[in-house]
């Protein structure tokens, strides 16, 4: 059966395969945000819900990493303060949708108007309104570029931060995280590295112990690490 339906789709046309796919990958997406909706107040999604959310969403080149998302979905279902996401795409659903029930704030910073306007209408039409996306260009500080968030508008405090951003192509990569928000990142807080394996993190988080002080544990696999940092002061 499966290899007949094979053989069906592949003498469909190309410009009929599109939008087909697309609509098929629009409904499991949908489905997904349903469901983590409906899981209860305190509890984690599942791998096998977590891996049809990052299908749905269908970010080419750039998929969340399944473990990376669990870790995500973790911490933000027991943070008690409002969170910070520099970088938007599945856990932006994800943080969405975990943290309307504890009422906790999220805001995202995404250098990229067209990318804003995706997740954001993904949101609209799902209903997350934990989410404000903050369209946050890149900006040289110098040393670094980093985005240029609306500080006088954002909480005092943030007690979790999803740092899977800027690219790490850009100068000084995610970096300008301490210097431009680090006053706040209270003792407590909690960054979520992704991407922790490449030089260019792991010289980060070497950094960034050295400006201030963490508890380090690294996660994930040999081939994709992620950090859990915990200020300690």
């Amino acid at each position: 059966m499966i290899t007949n339906k094979r053989k069906v789709w592949r003498v469909f046309p190309k410009w009929l395969k599109r939008p087909v796919k697309a609509a098929l990958l629009n409904y499991q997406l949908r489905d997904a945000i349903r469901r983590i909706r409906n899981v209860d107040d305190g509890k984690v999604p599942g791998r096998e819900l977590l891996s049809q959310l990052i299908v749905g969403w269908n970010n080419e080149g750039y998929q969340a990493n399944l473990e990376y998302l669990e870790a995500v979905a973790k911490f933000s279902s027991i943070t008690r303060g409002p969170i910070l996401e520099c970088g938007t795409g599945a856990t932006t659903i994800v943080l969405g949708l975990l943290s309307e029930g504890n009422q906790i704030e999220v805001w995202s910073l995404e250098h990229s108007p067209e990318w804003k306007i995706r997740i954001g209408q993904v949101l609209a039409h799902n209903k997350i309104k934990a989410v404000r996306i903050c369209c946050s260009p890149l900006v040289d500080y110098g040393e670094f570029i980093w985005y240029e968030p609306p500080l006088e508008h954002m909480p005092k405090e943030f007690s979790l931060v999803i740092c899977d951003g800027p690219p790490g192509s850009t100068k000084g990569g995610r970096y300008g995280l301490l210097p431009v928000l680090g006053n706040r990142l209270p003792p407590g807080s909690t960054i979520l590295v992704d991407d922790a394996g490449r030089p260019g993190e792991t010289e980060l988080i070497k950094r960034w112990q050295n400006e201030a002080a963490f508890d380090i544990q690294l996660m994930g696999s040999t081939e994709h690490q992620y950090a859990i940092m915990r200020r300690v002061r």
